[in-house]
């Protein structure tokens, strides 16, 4: 019971020292101009004097009647201190670099670093039984703090970011593998599982999405080696139409996403032959803390199944991500010097006449770089939010658009 009371204690102050630590580090990094790497420092040093003070006085105030507080602040520096320098440094510069918000790539490394500070807390700086050893290795750790900060500071100096070597060969076999069954499914549709979301059976969705809203179901695959793929599928209703009248509007419109497509930034037909395209979209993934932009190139084809049912699929055959955006030295990534964000993306479009209007359903399938297990409950569910939230603005830009042109 004590430990747990102490554990929340720690953990009540030490949500006081993060909101401490990201008000200087916005401070330094949005006011005063400074890098990550060398503000991070800084901002962490600010919660360590403002974590020791309250420690002290509330989680373990025991401590103060066997040791003064200049040698226990100086255990503090030298433990957590170091841990705390080293970690956030390290990690907010790392995700920082990958094109994660400075602030929340800063939260990540709080999360990582609390739980190892109290234990060494408790154990060490707070308690009675540290050996010097052990005290001065903490001193040595912290010593090398500048130089980490220095050579993060080149790093980000050099207007590099962290690249990967694009998706290695097992990765593109799973994703091949797990494709192929949703070609499967796309070149023999059956009248029960025409739509991902009954194979899914996702409840009412008809219901939902003759109502207005975008019923939504992410898909688990299975796990690809070194890398992530995502699976979400969603659908609209629009109302007063044909399936004919859709198709052609959408062929129509075949190189003019840009026009009502809300993430498409540029698009052009490259190719038509008949019900076969070949389209370029430049395509911008946002999702507040992350921001990336491609020129893309996609393969689609229309396939009319009758008088009620329409399908078309667009598969990507390139997708490049740029760097310098917005600047004279704006240019594509060299194959596999990107950041991961998006290898793959398929797209299975289908349409049913249902009442007066048209059921129209996406199924989006996608491939990234897989996210790192230490941060993953943190990074996963942004991941996921960013794949999801792209389905739902393809969506409804589509449904504002057709249900203007209906």
């Amino acid at each position: 019971m004590v430990t747990l009371r102490r554990w929340l204690t720690f953990n009540g102050v030490g949500m006081a020292g993060a909101a401490v630590q990201l008000a200087v580090l916005a401070f330094l990094t949005r006011e005063l101009g400074l890098s990550a790497a060398l503000a991070t420092p800084l901002a962490v040093e600010a919660a360590i004097l403002h974590n020791f003070c309250w420690h002290q006085r509330v989680t373990w105030p025991e401590a103060a009647n066997h040791e003064g507080t200049g040698r226990r602040l100086l255990k503090f520096h030298a433990v957590n201190g170091a841990v705390s320098l080293v970690g956030n440094a390290a990690i907010t510069t790392a995700f920082s670099a990958a094109g994660l918000d400075v602030l929340l790539a800063n939260v990540m490394a709080i999360l990582i670093c609390s739980m190892l500070n109290f234990v060494l807390g408790d154990r060490v700086v707070f308690g009675r039984s540290v050996s010097v050893p052990l005290c001065l290795c903490g001193l040595m750790c912290l010593s090398q703090v500048s130089h980490a900060s220095a050579v993060a500071s080149d790093f980000a100096a050099s207007d590099e970011v962290l690249v990967i070597s694009g998706p290695s060969a097992a990765a593109i076999a799973a994703w091949n593998g797990y494709v192929a069954k949703i070609e499967a499914r796309y070149s023999a549709p059956t009248a029960s599982a025409f739509f991902a979301l009954d194979a899914r059976r996702v409840s009412k969705w008809r219901e939902r999405a003759t109502a207005g809203t975008v019923p939504m179901v992410e898909v688990d695959p299975p796990d690809a080696p070194d890398s992530k793929i995502h699976h979400w599928a969603g659908a609209i209703y629009i109302r007063k139409t044909t399936v004919a009248a859709v198709v052609k509007r959408m062929q129509e419109y075949a190189g003019r996403e840009m026009e009502f497509y809300q993430e498409v930034k540029a698009s052009k037909l490259l190719e038509r032959d008949g019900d076969r395209l070949k389209v370029f979209m430049r395509l911008q993934r946002d999702a507040g803390v992350v921001s990336a932009e491609f020129n893309t190139e996609h393969a689609v084809e229309y396939r009319t199944l009758d008088g009620t049912r329409a399908m078309s699929r667009s598969a990507s055959t390139k997708i490049a991500e740029l760097e310098a955006i917005g600047t004279p030295g704006e240019r594509e990534r060299a194959p596999g010097h990107d950041r991961g964000f998006l290898w793959k993306l398929n797209a299975y479009w289908r349409f049913e006449r249902s009442g007066d209007g048209v059921l129209i359903e996406c199924e989006s399938v996608s491939l990234s770089r897989s996210v790192p297990w230490l941060v993953s409950p943190i990074a996963s569910p942004i991941v996921n939010r960013i794949a999801r939230e792209s389905l739902e603005r393809t969506l409804r830009s589509l449904q504002s658009f057709l249900t203007r042109a209906s």
